[in-house]
């Protein structure tokens, strides 16, 4: 048989493949067979404090909902002006971002419900903020910056194996109680006011 007859012959062969030889090589694939489903939510993670079951979807929406509540306490407890400027083409997204035009201050946060990325994507994300934070500073006016793990109260909450992946930013790694504090927003909440408002939050998003 020549070779292209015998190429033929193979392609016509894999069509006769019953299904259930498909389904069963499911079962022999060890990575298949080893798979386990964890439903427990990471202790790093902003959904842990959270009561209610979240879909990964709700996690996200979590997420951008903290980022809108932080925006808005800022809005409301202090005299800054947001920039709501659109993102330039080729510009990075910032995620908060006031100025004080009176005192010559831009203030920008990044803000992160999970930390505890892998090294590549830590990495990203702390090189993001620092090539924001060099292009916001422009003219004579101050930048003060931070990484905000929206998951803690303050940096010394944060585990070391975390602390690690962001060494290069450490003094700009903010808990939530330390980004109130660079607004001087003088509210200090604890472990479990901190849970109580994140819940209300979850629950006026997904009731």
């Amino acid at each position: 048989m020549s070779e292209a007859l015998a190429t033929s012959k193979q392609i016509e062969d894999t069509k006769t493949i019953a299904f259930e030889q498909l389904i069963k090589l499911v079962d022999i694939i060890p990575y298949i067979s080893q798979c386990t489903s964890n439903k427990e939510r990471s202790t790093s993670s902003l959904s842990y404090l959270i009561t209610r079951e979240l879909s990964q979807s709700d996690c996200i929406k979590l997420g951008i909902a903290v980022e809108k509540y932080l925006t808005e306490c800022i809005e409301k407890f202090t005299i800054l002006d947001n920039i709501r400027t659109p993102n330039k083409k080729g510009k990075k997204e910032k995620d908060i971002l006031f100025t004080d035009h009176k005192q010559k201050i831009i203030y920008y946060i990044e803000v992160k419900n999970n930390l505890n990325l892998d090294t590549e994507k830590s990495k990203l994300t702390y090189e993001k903020c620092v090539k924001i934070k060099e292009e916001l500073d422009i003219n004579d006016y101050t930048i003060k910056w931070c990484l905000l793990g929206a998951r803690y109260l303050h940096y010394n909450d944060i585990p070391c194996n975390i602390k690690t992946k962001y060494l290069s930013i450490k003094d700009n790694l903010f808990g939530v109680n330390q980004f109130f504090e660079l607004f001087k927003i003088n509210i200090k909440l604890t472990n479990n006011n901190y849970k109580v408002l994140l819940n209300k939050i979850a629950d006026s998003c997904f009731n």
